[in-house]
Parts: structure tokens; sequence; C-alpha cells
């Protein structure tokens, strides 16, 4: 950072983003049990309310006076771009119960 931050105001604007995370509700929420018995779930949220709140975080630092590491951004972009080449070359791949994934 380059100027003082006002703590109490940082404070503020980071339990807003909270209560707004927590606001968030997943879309669609599947669990089912495997003929081994173990337990899988499958949780989806909307993209957009995830971009917002990235977004919102991005905001809070920015008005803040902070600065984000350069490669957060990156990271954030290659994360939403994989996900969106995801759905539209596997739109029904499971990454979390796919055994190719799974392996890993």
């Amino acid at each position: 950072t380059d100027e003082d931050v006002d703590v109490q105001k940082f404070g503020r604007d980071i339990e807003q983003v909270m209560n707004d995370m927590a606001k968030v509700s997943p879309d669609t929420m599947s669990v089912g049990v495997s003929g081994d018995g173990t337990v899988q779930a499958e949780i989806s949220f909307d993209e957009n309310e995830v971009t917002d709140m990235l977004l919102k975080i991005v905001d809070v630092t920015e008005d803040n006076g902070l600065k984000l590491p350069r490669e957060f951004g990156l990271l954030v972009k290659q994360s939403l771009y994989f996900d969106r080449y995801l759905k539209i070359l596997a739109p029904d791949l499971n990454t979390s119960t796919d055994a190719r994934m799974v392996a890993l």
C-alpha cells in the first residue's frame, strides 16, 4: 500500500463482503451414495454471482488503498477461463467424480 489504511472502514467493507458472500446460495446440489457406500456431492453456483463476489473483493482492496498482487488477478482470470471452457467443451463432465480428475 502507498497510503495509510483506515482500518475501521476496511473492516466494515470486509464485513459487508462477507455478509454478501453468506447470501450466495447454490443453484443446484445433488448428493448420492455409490454402491461401495461412499457419499458424493455436487454443488453448483451461478457464475455471475461468483464473478461479482471477486469483483467486490477487488473493489474493497482498491477503495482502501491496498494492492492485490498481479498474480491474484491472473489466477482469478485463469480459473474463470478454465470453468468457461470446461462448460463449453465438456458440459456433462463432473470434475468431482470423474475418474480422470479424482486420480489427480
